[in-house]
């Protein structure tokens, strides 16, 4: 499309996610390889969206976190269940696992998993419940679509 001085006019980014809110969700066992399919999840269910590289890269470290210091990654049989949530201009990621690991020992890494999740999403945060389970959560948004003119 060109506007009226001859210029191409191009739409930006997607600004909805599927058109219409959505809720999708995926249950993972408590393995570190577990986190590379979380991101992966989180990915394809937002392949449409503006900041599903933020939700990914957010996700794979929350994921990480449930395998390393909750129940989840600790015994057998160990789970934890990945939530995308999307609405108009907004996008969340929850990660719920079953609490705190019984005998946990000192996990690798260099703690900087939380600080990397406030980093690239607009809100972050924790919840509790039920009984145990702890639910580690993300959210992003984006403004409405915009035209630019390219020359």
């Amino acid at each position: 499309m060109k506007d009226a001085g001859g210029s191409a006019v191009l739409e930006s980014a997607v600004t909805e996610c599927t058109g219409s809110p959505f809720l999708t969700e995926i249950t993972l066992p408590g393995q570190p390889a577990s986190a590379g399919v979380a991101r992966r999840f989180v990915l394809d269910a937002l392949a449409d969206c503006p900041r599903a590289d933020d939700l990914a890269l957010a996700v794979s470290e929350l994921a990480t976190n449930a395998v390393a210091w909750s129940a989840a990654g600790h015994g057998d049989g160990g789970a934890f269940t990945v939530r995308v949530r999307t609405a108009p201009r907004w996008a969340r990621i929850e990660v719920t696992d079953p609490g705190p690991a019984a005998a946990r020992s000192a996990a690798p890494g260099n703690g900087w998993g939380l600080a990397i999740v406030a980093a690239v999403t607009d809100r972050a945060g924790a919840t509790a419940g039920p009984g145990p389970a702890r639910t580690a959560w993300a959210e992003v948004t984006w403004p409405p679509g915009r035209k630019q003119t390219v020359s």
